[in-house]
């Protein structure tokens, strides 16, 4: 595997099994404006962003802003934290990439403060990453460029974008990282993708070799 001088991570489904938690979001914050989900349905929410999937399932045009404050309101509330997890090669990767000397940064469709929250909640240094962007930082979602370029505008990166890579679990975040002109590599833990034009790895592991 490459040795990058920036590694870019996504959260949800990458570092961080959020799964759980975005089941309780999503049935929450739709039941509020009067949309019932089946539970099938959102996995796929997950893998898109979020105004597809709200037009998608008839949300109304008019009520999106209060929409998506009540996605803000429990993504960052108490149920989401207590239902997410780590997986188990989170956080071994992160210490040996940072012992490399290599600069790491989060680029997410969620809030920054839910991450540091969840980052607080396993014991992961907030310095063990130089760059946090979230959708306040990058409003545009994957996979517009916008949030990886805003990466590397915050930490001012002068190198060749050859150098640094974006890891994620979705097809839109390899977009993303192509149109922002660095490498991507999807995380593909349960084989899901055939034959597609990216770096796949199984594990976070696999960057270490």
């Amino acid at each position: 595997m490459q040795k990058f001088q920036l590694y870019l991570f996504d959260f949800d489904g990458t570092l961080f099994d959020t799964l759980p938690s975005s089941k309780y979001v999503f049935k929450k914050a739709y039941e509020k404006i009067g949309i019932k989900l089946n539970e099938d349905d959102i996995l796929g929410f997950t893998r898109e962003p979020i105004p597809d999937s709200y037009e998608r399932v008839g949300g109304k045009k008019e009520e999106w802003g209060v929409f998506i404050n009540y996605i803000e309101l429990y993504v960052n509330s108490k149920e989401s934290i207590d239902l997410t997890g780590i997986y188990d090669d989170t956080y071994d990767t992160i210490i040996d990439l940072r012992m490399d000397e290599a600069d790491l940064g989060i680029v997410t469709s969620n809030n920054v403060p839910h991450v540091r929250d969840i980052l607080k909640k396993f014991d992961m240094q907030k310095d063990f990453f130089t760059v946090l962007v979230g959708n306040r930082e990058a409003p545009n979602p994957k996979p517009s460029p916008e949030p990886i370029l805003k990466a590397l505008e915050m930490i001012n990166y002068k190198g060749d974008k050859k150098d640094v890579c974006y890891v994620g679990d979705s097809l839109n975040d390899c977009l993303s990282a192509v149109n922002a002109g660095i490498v991507p590599i999807l995380l593909d833990r349960d084989d899901e993708y055939k034959d597609i034009p990216y770096q796949k790895i199984k594990s976070l592991k696999e960057l270490l070799k």
